[in-house]
């Protein structure tokens, strides 16, 4: 009798335990399509609101030239200025360009004041759950710097046995260690406090080759005998932001970022702003 009793005891937990795991699965199955819902219901928020009213509200830090600043007659101007009003312009409306600080452009997004964020917006991946970003548009990663009649610089293996100079501390000073370390190469590695000071071992001749970011490299290549060793030695998407409930408008966005690709439209903003 006890064991019937302990049988009917236990299998009255067992059927509790069940019941649990039933609903606890339910409550993750609804708390799923409530996200999915919440997402899909609005993800054509922004795109129709900026049909219907016709502007294009697009967030920036407008500091950081070349890509954007405002110049002395008070206009937003820029590569990123140049791929907003290209965007809108696509789409038959209006940018309306909206300064922000760099640390509150992820607020004003989510506070619904801007429908995009581009200002050389690097790619984040810890705010993929609370954004939609873009496809990549700009790779500002490190790249490698020489001469422009130097021929015997293909690649960073031909680094070995060679001196290239770095910004003091900068990312690049920190790569470079660590490629030298890590492929065995024996570089020279000379600093420089700022990077005009970088250059300018690479002009005198006391450095073979520079490595910087590559907004860095154009920005000091202008008007000097210098070129980029290609592909760029890291990879540093600039990327557009949308809410994560704007999924529509980012896929337009893509669409757009496609078809430039095709026809060049990238390659000449790259070519005015930055070379």
């Amino acid at each position: 009798m006890r064991e019937a009793q302990g049988r009917k005891a236990w299998s009255g937990i067992l059927r509790w335990a069940w019941l649990v795991v039933i609903l606890l699965v339910l409550v993750v199955l609804v708390f799923s399509t409530w996200r999915s819902r919440r997402g899909s219901g609005r993800q054509d928020g922004a795109w129709q609101r900026i049909q219907e009213e016709g502007v294009l509200r697009v967030g920036m830090d407008a500091s950081y030239p070349p890509f954007e600043w405002i110049d002395e007659r008070g206009e937003f101007v820029g590569y990123d200025v140049d791929l907003a009003r290209e965007l809108a312009r696509r789409w038959g409306v209006e940018p309306q360009f909206v300064n922000v600080h760099f640390d509150g452009l992820y607020d004003a997004l989510e506070a619904e004041k801007v429908d995009l964020l581009i200002s050389a917006l690097p790619h984040d991946r810890a705010m993929t759950q609370d954004v939609v970003y873009s496809e990549p548009y700009f790779n500002a990663g490190q790249v490698l710097v020489v001469a422009r009649g130097d021929t015997s610089m293909r690649s960073v293996e031909d680094l070995d046995g060679r001196c290239v100079g770095v910004e003091l501390g900068a990312r690049s000073h920190q790569w470079v260690r660590q490629l030298a370390r890590d492929q065995g190469l024996s570089v020279e590695i000379v600093t420089g406090r700022h990077p005009e000071n970088v250059f300018a071992f690479l002009e005198e001749g006391s450095a073979d080759a520079v490595i910087c970011d590559r907004v860095t490299a154009y920005g000091y290549m202008k008007g000097r005998a210098l070129r980029i060793v290609d592909p760029p030695l890291t990879n540093a998407p600039f990327v557009m932001a949308g809410r994560a409930d704007s999924r529509l408008l980012m896929k337009k966005v893509d669409e757009a970022l496609g078809a430039w690709r095709e026809v060049g439209f990238l390659a000449d903003l790259e070519e005015r702003w930055l070379r």
